[in-house]
This record gives structure tokens, sequence and C-alpha cells, in this order.
């Protein structure tokens, strides 16, 4: 099961869905429609109650570890992709070691739609490996085109 949450740039609080299944977190997401949001904001000419605006999936991993997928809304259509899992990580000067990061967070910024979709259907059906080999740590255009 998934806790959604959904902040509009036409409100100030975003909406808690708790408890839902695969299916319900799909027909959540694909009810947002990034491009006409962006021009929305744009043809209010006034700025967004909201100027944060996203859709967010949280789920427990097979080991009862928090994971959270975020897609939020860029300029022109574009959107940012955020994944927090618990990941282990090397680290030490001297000596290195493994040691599990929590809140190990990977953000693109500036994805086109399409691939933003493959994320959150991996994201569903539990896809790590999708993730892990296509989310990195970049700002620059990277997945557009």
């Amino acid at each position: 099961m998934y806790e959604i949450k959904v902040q509009s740039p036409f409100t100030r609080n975003p909406i808690a869905y708790p408890d839902c299944n695969s299916e319900k977190a799909m027909a959540l997401y694909q009810e947002i429609d990034w491009e006409g949001l962006y021009q929305q904001i744009e043809a209010s000419g006034s700025s967004p109650e909201n100027p944060f605006y996203f859709i967010e999936i949280n789920r427990q991993n097979n080991l009862g570890e928090k994971e959270t997928l975020c897609i939020s809304g860029c300029l022109w259509g574009r959107v940012g992709i955020g994944y927090m899992r618990s990941k282990m990580e090397r680290k030490g000067f001297f000596k290195k070691k493994d040691v599990l990061n929590p809140r190990f967070a990977t953000q693109m910024d500036g994805m086109d739609t399409p691939f933003a979709l493959s994320c959150v259907q991996a994201f569903l059906k539990g896809d790590v490996n999708y993730l892990e080999q296509n989310l990195i740590n970049q700002d620059e255009d990277y997945r557009t085109g």
C-alpha cells in the first residue's frame, strides 16, 4: 500500500491519500497535467498559491524501510524526480566502511514526462534496479528530447 500526497499550485496544503493500491496511485499520477498546470500558472498572471507542486508516493520496502518517489513541477512542463530511500554507502577518510544512510536521495530536474511516468511505473512495481540505474544526481537535461 502507498501513502500519497498531492500538492496543487492552486492550494495551500497537499491532499493526502492514505492506503492506496498501485492502481489508485497510478490514477492519481495520471490526473496531473504537468504542462497544463504550468500554462495555467502563467495564464493567471499571479504567483501560484504554492510554487512547489508535486505528487509524493511513499511505501515501505520489503525490509520495512520507507521509500519515497516525488515528481514535482518545473518550468515549461518539465518535472523534477526525487527518489529517497535507505542505501549503504562507503564512508570514511582513511578506513572505508559501509554505513547505512537512511535518507539517501537522488534528484533529477528538467526531465520529460514520459521518463517520469516510467519512474512511477517502476516504483509501483518495486523495480528498484530500474530506479537505481536511471536516476542519478544531475541537474542538466539528461533525459529530455
